[in-house]
């Protein structure tokens, strides 16, 4: 069965991103990333750090991205 040409510009075009998504360097392994929230948990339970919420999140993802923006215009 033959594709037309949108079809087939469509493809790569989700090739090109994906293939771009997997080259991204990460700064650790996935393993490295469980392991450290493992630990930052395990602190949060024995009291070593301050326990955060789902909203604390949130809030730090909003004035980040804020932060970003105006590093951006400058």
């Amino acid at each position: 069965m033959c594709r037309n040409e949108d079809e087939v510009k469509h493809t790569k075009k989700e090739e090109q991103a994906m293939s771009a998504a997997m080259n991204q360097v990460r700064p650790c392994t996935i393993s490295e990333s469980i392991m450290q929230s493992c630990k930052e948990v395990k602190n949060m339970r024995e009291g070593k750090t301050p326990k955060r919420s789902l909203n604390d999140l949130f809030t730090n993802i909003e004035k980040w991205s804020k932060e970003e923006k105006n590093k951006c215009t400058k």
